[in-house]
């Protein structure tokens, strides 16, 4: 029963609305196209049975037509999300990283992929052989809303240069500025390629460096949960016992707007009647928690007399 709930609300989740709604649609618009083409039919057909058989027959060809719509829009967000989620769980770990982790992060990643043999310190950045080419590897961690210093690109690239490289990768958990696109791109003697944390991802996920289908569904979880407590949150606060007081000058405040401006009248009524609801709501959530026999005690209030006889 537990994992039936949390595929709702996962699918909710997916959906990115409350699921209620597009059923409510559907039904709508099922209820009003067999009442238009049975009229129809019945109009056209003169036999009441056969114009029912038919609108059924269309019905069902439009209501399949429109699920198999819906479930391909579905598992195309469905895909979006879940890795929206595995993306963002694998720049929160990298953010959390220190420079010697991101780089043994970065080489584990390097020697995933095809054309890489070995790895190499060579100094100030690390050596590899990718496709037969001796190549420079830069790597420079930093926040993730931050760019790489033009600086610190300009001398990793005429380093490479002077050491003979034909070719250099420069990989950066934030950022590149246009300066430092453009250096790279004037660098005519090698070939350079600058990977952000974009692009870093995307490898990331191609070498299966993703997070598995049960860690997501974690995540996605704990995301929803952590959506419960801010809206709980939220009516907490709406419905704050100090707010009353608040509801209430603004409902007066628009009354008095009624009256001046009498074009407007009805909108202001409206409104004020909305916060005197609001600040009746909020009354009697408050007298509701003032008479909650539940409620816990305070540390600071004395014991009652029987608890003290009793002890």
């Amino acid at each position: 029963m537990q994992k039936w709930l949390d595929s709702i609300r996962r699918c909710r989740y997916y959906w990115g609305s409350s699921l209620l709604a597009p059923v409510i649609n559907l039904i709508f618009a099922e209820l009003l196209l067999f009442v238009i083409g049975y009229l129809w039919f019945v109009q056209r057909t003169k036999i009441p049975l056969l114009s029912l058989v038919l609108t059924l027959i269309i019905m069902v060809l439009l209501t399949a037509a429109i699920l198999l719509q819906q479930r391909k829009s579905f598992q195309k967000r469905k895909a979006e999300a879940r890795r929206k989620v595995g993306r963002d769980f694998l720049a929160d770990k990298l953010k959390q990283l220190d420079p010697e982790e991101f780089k043994w992060q970065v080489t584990r990643l390097l020697l995933k992929l095809e054309g890489i043999s070995d790895i190499r310190e060579q100094g100030h950045f690390l050596e590899t052989t990718l496709h037969g080419r001796k190549t420079a590897i830069g790597i420079y961690h930093t926040d993730f809303d931050e760019e790489v210093p033009h600086a610190r690109l300009t001398d990793f690239l005429n380093q490479a240069r002077l050491e003979g490289y034909l070719q250099a990768l420069f990989i950066t958990s934030g950022s590149f500025s246009d300066a430092s696109k453009a250096a790279a791109e004037k660098r005519n003697a090698a070939r350079v390629q600058l990977l952000s944390l974009e692009e870093l991802l995307n490898r990331m996920e191609l070498t299966g460096m993703f997070p598995d289908d049960k860690t997501i569904d974690a995540l996605i979880d704990k995301e929803i949960k952590s959506r419960k407590q801010r809206l709980a949150l939220l009516k907490k606060e709406i419905l704050m016992p100090r707010r009353i007081r608040t509801y209430l000058g603004y409902a007066l405040l628009l009354f008095v707007l009624s009256r001046l401006f009498k074009s407007y009248s009805l909108y202001y009524v409206l409104m004020a009647v909305i916060f005197l609801l609001l600040a009746a709501l909020t009354w009697l959530v408050w007298l509701k928690g003032r008479r909650d026999p539940d409620r816990r005690e305070s540390l600071l209030d004395p014991p009652a007399a029987d608890s003290r006889q009793g002890s």
